[in-house]
């Protein structure tokens, strides 16, 4: 048994939807999330900044004697994971990526859509990933510009998100997508909204769930499982500690207590 903590990493609050997942699946795992949001978006940084900034969020989390970490981002996984598991060959690590594979076991049209970043969906990662578990399938690539900011700001439920979604995803009616992946963390907190959009014949997927089995299957492998009666959960941010704090809440719907302000 290992009763250290698990370590989150995000741009910002989008994460959030990995820890909940992980949450209730290892109930007894305490945690330390991070929210880069004093650098947020990570979509407009180049490959050596996203390397930069996950290495010293990687090193703050070490500070807190972390056992495993989760880039839950998937921008960052996208363009650091490669980086971080070279950089820190001793620890475990854990990404998030967009829910291809998913898409093309589960389509029955054979046209899918992701739902990403811009800087996602115009990656070659994501191009390999298609190439290698969707070669046969028509898999559309729908860059949301704007909807992680409006998550960071608070604004998940706001009426410009809505617009933002209507924009992005009522041209997928007119097509034979008949599944979504979710391919940013951020998302799934409008998961209801895009489903209700979309309509009842789109199946809609997020990696949160999946993230969280790989999480568990480590720590399984390792012997690493925790036997915390009171996990701990701690957050930290590079941004206004305030502010995360009250989107965090809003967004879980529960309390998380004091946010920590961490200068990289």
């Amino acid at each position: 048994m290992d009763d250290r903590p698990i370590g989150l990493l995000d741009s910002g609050v989008g994460g959030l939807t990995i820890w909940r997942a992980t949450k209730r699946l290892l109930p007894n795992e305490s945690m330390v999330f991070f929210a880069d949001s004093g650098h947020v978006p990570y979509g407009e940084k180049s490959q050596p900044e996203l390397h930069d900034l996950t290495t010293r969020i990687v090193r703050f989390l070490q500070t807190q004697d972390v056992k495993i970490v989760v880039v839950a981002c998937n921008t960052a996984t996208v363009h650091a994971l490669d980086y971080l598991r070279e950089t820190f060959p001793e620890l475990p690590f854990v990404g998030v990526v967009p829910v291809v594979k998913t898409l093309a076991s589960r389509t029955h049209t054979g046209t899918v859509a992701v739902l990403s970043t811009p800087a996602t969906a115009e990656s070659a990662y994501l191009t390999g990933l298609i190439q290698t578990y969707a070669p046969d399938k028509n898999v559309l690539r729908i860059g949301c510009d704007g909807l992680e900011d409006l998550v960071e700001a608070g604004e998940a439920n706001s009426g410009r998100a809505t617009a933002l979604l209507e924009r992005h995803l009522t041209p997928l009616r007119d097509t034979a997508v008949d599944a979504v992946g979710l391919g940013c963390t951020h998302y799934p907190f409008l998961r209801a909204r895009i489903k209700r959009i979309l309509g009842p014949g789109i199946s809609v997927y997020d990696p949160s769930k999946p993230v969280a089995r790989r999480v568990r299957q480590l720590l399984v492998e390792r012997d690493a499982l925790a036997s915390n009666r009171q996990p701990m959960y701690s957050f930290f941010t590079t941004g206004d500690a305030d502010h995360v704090r009250s989107v965090a809440e809003g967004l879980l719907r529960e309390p998380v207590g004091e946010v920590g302000h961490v200068e990289l």
